[in-house]
């Protein structure tokens, strides 16, 4: 599951700032590290954060933007570890619902068919 999906939207955690967004061809995920003590300063949860020394550390790596680009990790350090805890306790809630989806959906098909089944 693409990362996008598992973030829908631009959010704070800690002091990462994960920016899932789109352009007309396809999907794109950037995240920066802010400064200590500093919240988000927000650009329409869609562009780079205002805060003026927030560090992009996951980015596009190669390509042209918006058309071939590449994405991957531009800094490395300890945000990349703290990161993939946060993605994989973030994909396991994902599947988590997609399971419950699927159970309460068999559920009801159940019951449809029931229905449909006493029907005289």
């Amino acid at each position: 599951m693409s990362t996008v999906k598992v973030f829908k939207q631009a959010e704070q955690i800690g002091r990462l700032y994960l920016l899932p967004s789109k352009h007309a061809r396809g999907n794109t995920f950037r995240i920066y590290v802010l400064p200590a003590g500093e919240e988000v300063i927000e650009n329409a949860g869609i562009n780079p954060p205002l805060n003026k020394d927030a560090v992009e550390v996951y980015g596009i790596t190669g390509g042209q933007a918006g058309w071939t680009e590449t994405y991957g990790w531009l800094h490395e350090g300890k945000w990349q570890s703290d990161f993939e805890a946060l993605y994989q306790e973030r994909l396991e809630e994902a599947v988590e619902l997609i399971v419950k989806r699927a159970a309460e959906k068999e559920k009801r098909d159940m019951q449809i068919q029931s229905i449909l089944a006493s029907y005289t």
